[in-house]
């Protein structure tokens, strides 16, 4: 049931991701830098880990790196990533108050604060890499989740509405909230030994990652790029 929904995932996943690429190459990545960077680092890692994971779940050895390592370096990068594709978009929002400069210094700061924080609460060089960091990435969506909600509320309460990064926020809401949910239940199967409770949560988070990427897709292939994009950190 594990192997049939991994590949599943990776039948599904890697063509979106594609697409997701090819459309903010169409000119969307200079208003989304670093979510062409997150997209394509995923794609990577998601292509470097897909035959460890085969070889893994079928019990086979994979030469090379274990699966382990690259699996965790690759979440590793990605979270943060995803984590600072979040903390861009509010960068953006930001642009829209008086104190813009005030609001995004500590804006940054106190994303920096809570990212080190959660580390720092759950490192523990005792225990297996996976048993400490499912909880600070469970925690960390949590933030997002919530970094997420607030950007929604400052999309709807302005006047001139940007559809596209209601669509990208949209995308973002539901990942963290099924992450954090799949990372809970793959917590509590971790103290239980509980097969089934991990492969709900690994569904979860694999139909909450797939939803967002449709809905990044959705929103990148159908505007036009206009002729003169503004910066990351300008006005939309």
């Amino acid at each position: 049931m594990r192997f049939g929904l991994q590949i599943l995932a990776l039948a599904i996943s890697l063509p979106l991701q594609v697409l997701v690429v090819a459309a903010l190459l169409r000119g969307w990545w200079r208003r989304f830098p670093l979510l062409l960077a997150f997209v394509v680092v995923e794609l990577v890692s998601a292509l470097v880990q897909a035959p460890g994971a085969i070889e893994s779940m079928l019990g086979m050895h994979a030469p090379g790196l274990p699966y382990g390592v690259t699996y965790w370096t690759g979440e590793v990068i990605t979270q943060l990533l995803l984590y600072a594709v979040v903390v861009s978009l509010l960068y953006r929002a930001a642009e829209r108050l008086r104190a813009v400069r005030a609001a995004r210094v500590a804006l940054v700061l106190a994303a920096c604060l809570v990212a080190g924080g959660t580390f720092l609460a759950h490192y523990d060089p005792a225990v297996l890499r996976g048993v400490w960091l499912t909880p600070c990435f469970r925690d960390l969506n949590f933030v997002c989740a919530l970094m997420d909600v607030v950007l929604w509320t400052s999309l709807l309460v302005t006047r001139s509405r940007d559809r596209q990064v209601l669509l990208l926020s949209g995308g973002l809401g539901v990942q963290f909230a099924g992450a954090a949910i799949g990372e809970s239940l793959r917590q509590m199967a971790t103290g239980s030994h509980s097969r089934p409770l991990a492969l709900a949560g690994g569904t979860i988070m694999v139909a909450a990652t797939l939803f967002r990427l449709y809905t990044w897709w959705h929103a990148l292939r159908k505007q036009d790029v206009p002729a003169r994009l503004p910066e990351a950190g300008g006005h939309s």
